[in-house]
């Protein structure tokens, strides 16, 4: 047996879990902007990924399944399943004295640290879908593989060749997603402890900054990407002025986010709570009492057992993992109660960490084999197979939720958008979760290209609008005097009334028994964002030839002058030339909710809903719930209940996270309501 075919093998079995358990389709946030941005050779918001990006475009060069955000999907499995056999290899090398080769122990151990990683909950996440985050692993990997190659010829040579891949990597990994940047002082705490008169000779720091110069000079691919002008292209980083602010992340703060004091938390009680969370969610497997927390303790004693092999390695390698986890807890300064996990940011630490376990379980194989008796050896194997429970219980604790292979809700839930909505329709839609998706299914596989979604948020970059002027004609003059890029500052306005008018032969969308006033009246006051000029001056243009519509995720808080002439027509609000509720057909409402939309999965109990699913599936609730209450008013009993009774028997309130009895109050009023009128019969 081989270290390579152990590698191999751990690899080879991490993937084929994956490939079972990949999402068939797209998924919320990163799971479609970068599916999107795979296919379209598009430019997502900063940080971003470019090289994801890229590998991504090569992997659907050629179809090998259907659909295509499946098979970029399997990349990403691809990719952590190489991840895999190279932690494995990691751990054999580590656990491995450097005066023998690697025997079986060493072997076992190593298999037993990689498919403790395969099936670490976060890894396995990012296995099933198409991020940058099982990339961002994969570097990490290369990065140590290239540090622990670099460290057994550093005894006798500089070797300058592998401190050039070393930091070519990290210039790289600028184009990754950034994390391991934050391993970049460690790398060089490894290289001073390895070879300290290095940093004296030309040669090695000519390496150094040569691989960094070079690796960091791959952002420059982006300009030549923006210059195409893809339908996606956030920041639209087209030059070198405009790449900087990119870079620099000014549409999101700038300065690199740096941001290290004031602490947006408290750093033990929240900070370092919440990674130790992490690891707890990666190494506590299902084993029965203490023997859970078995992984922990086996990567704890891996590293005392390293400073025992090594004792300038083993320091080495702590500082890479307090880079990697302490160094991410300060570095991103969680505020309390964020609304998204870091784990994706942490996942570094947790491919420092899992190479220790397999030193510690070669260390461990080795001492039973050493002591006296017979069948040392057939003991110590016994004692690597028992081992092998850890992985199995971890497999076993993460395969419910790591499995994304039934979970369809992106897709299902913003096919239900676009389908519903009236044609030629603009949908404003309010962040990510509205919108990639609904873009992915509109560039990628060609659903509803009438329709013309814009970011609402994004209208306050100058960028985008000159993006929508372009691509649009009936958006040509769109604040045409805002050009450039930046941001647009609030503009305070007194109380004012804009009066629109409405032409006779616009696209209204009212109810047959309503009449088109001959005007609106809009009332603005207080700050007027780029957002709110940006859709006045939409609707100024547009002159009701096109519907335009409101993302039900839409806040009331963003566009409130806007609002009162909103009315619900199936998942979005139309905007109509009038604040009647009695404005929109409420039979085409009915009929859209009813028989159009199709609430796929939401009440099959076997489907897992997590937060993000339950969030924007709820809008089929509200929708549903609107359509009661607007039959409850008109004092449509029977309709009302059975509105009711659909919304309960597709939507049921538990697996959206209410209470079963949420819509009782309003049954209740509709009993009321029929046992009057059927009083008044009698």
């Amino acid at each position: 047996m081989t270290t390579s075919r152990v590698s191999f093998g751990t690899a080879a079995v991490a993937f084929a879990v994956y490939a079972f358990s990949a999402s068939r389709t797209i998924t919320w946030w990163e799971g479609s902007s970068y599916p999107l941005a795979a296919c379209t050779l598009g430019i997502t918001g900063s940080p971003g990924s470019l090289m994801v990006t890229l590998l991504g475009w090569l992997a659907t060069r050629v179809p090998v399944v259907h659909p295509v955000a499946f098979q970029l999907n399997l990349f990403a499995g691809l990719i952590v399943a190489c991840v895999v056999g190279l932690v494995t290899r990691l751990s054999i090398v580590l656990a491995t004295p450097e005066d023998r080769p690697a025997g079986a122990r060493e072997h076992l151990a190593g298999a037993v640290a990689g498919l403790v990683l395969a099936f670490s909950a976060s890894l396995w996440t990012y296995a099933v879908q198409f991020t940058p985050y099982g990339l961002t692993a994969l570097f990490t990997a290369l990065i140590l593989t290239a540090a622990v190659a670099w460290w057994r010829r550093a005894e006798s040579s500089d070797a300058p060749t592998w401190l050039f891949v070393i930091f070519l990597l990290f210039g790289l990994d600028f184009s990754v997603h950034r994390t391991n940047l934050l391993l970049l002082p460690a790398a060089l705490i490894w290289i001073s402890l390895g070879r300290p008169s290095l940093w004296r000779r030309p040669g090695p720091w000519a390496a150094v900054l040569t691989g960094l110069t070079l690796g960091l000079a791959f952002q420059l691919v982006l300009i030549p990407l923006a210059r195409r002008d893809p339908l996606f292209n956030i920041d639209d980083p087209r030059d070198l002025s405009s790449l900087w602010s990119y870079v620099a992340m000014d549409r999101v703060g700038g300065g690199f986010l740096i941001q290290l004091f004031p602490r947006n938390a408290d750093f033990v009680g929240v900070q370092l709570v919440d990674y130790a969370r992490f690891l707890k969610s990666n190494l506590w497997p299902a084993l029965p009492g203490r023997a859970r927390a078995l992984p922990i303790l086996l990567g704890l004693l891996g590293w005392v057992a390293a400073l025992r092999l090594a004792p300038r390695a083993g320091l080495g390698w702590l500082a890479f993992y307090l880079a990697a986890s302490l160094g991410a807890v300060v570095y991103f300064n969680l505020p309390a109660h964020y609304f998204r996990t870091m784990d994706r940011h942490y996942l570094p630490s947790l491919v420092v960490f899992v190479p220790l376990i397999g030193v510690a379980v070669a260390t461990a194989l080795r001492f039973v084999a050493g002591t006296r008796g017979g069948g040392r050896e057939r003991l110590a194997l016994g004692l690597g197979g028992l081992l092998l429970l850890v992985p199995a219980g971890e497999w076993a604790v993460n395969r419910s939720a790591c499995d994304l292979s039934r979970i369809r809700f992106a897709e299902t839930y913003s096919r239900d958008v676009l389908e519903t909505l009236p044609r030629n329709a603009i949908l404003l839609t309010n962040g990510d979760n509205d919108t990639f998706p609904l873009w992915y299914l509109q560039q990628v596989e060609g659903v509803r290209r009438d329709v013309t979604v814009i970011n609402l948020p994004s209208t306050n970059m100058r960028s985008y609008l000159g993006q929508l002027r372009r691509r649009d004609s009936t958006l040509a003059h769109l604040l045409v005097d805002e050009q450039g890029t930046g941001i647009l500052a609030p503009v305070p306005v007194t109380d004012s009334l804009v009066i629109l008018p409405v032409p006779p032969d616009g696209a209204f969308g009212l109810a047959d028994s309503m009449t088109p006033p001959q005007s609106i009246t809009l009332r603005l006051g207080g700050e007027l964002y780029g957002s709110d000029r940006a859709v006045l001056d939409l609707l100024q243009l547009n002159r009701w030839r096109r519907p335009v519509c409101l993302a039900s995720t839409v806040g009331r808080d963003d566009l409130p002058w806007l609002w009162p002439y909103a009315h619900l027509e199936g998942l979005s609000f139309r905007i109509l030339p009038s604040t009647d509720p009695e404005a929109l057909d409420i039979d085409r409402l009915r009929q859209v909710l009813l028989t159009q939309v199709r609430y796929a999965g939401v009440a099959d109990s076997t489907i897992r809903m997590d937060s993000d699913n339950r969030g924007l599936c709820a809008n089929y609730a509200a929708a549903l719930a609107q359509l009661a209450r607007r039959e409850l008013a008109r004092s449509d009993a029977a309709r009302c209940m059975a509105t009711l009774d659909f919304l309960e028997r597709r939507l049921p309130p538990k697996r959206l996270g209410y209470p079963e009895d949420s819509f009782e109050p309003m049954r209740m009023s509709a009993r009321q309501l029929a046992g009057m009128a059927k009083g008044k019969g009698s």
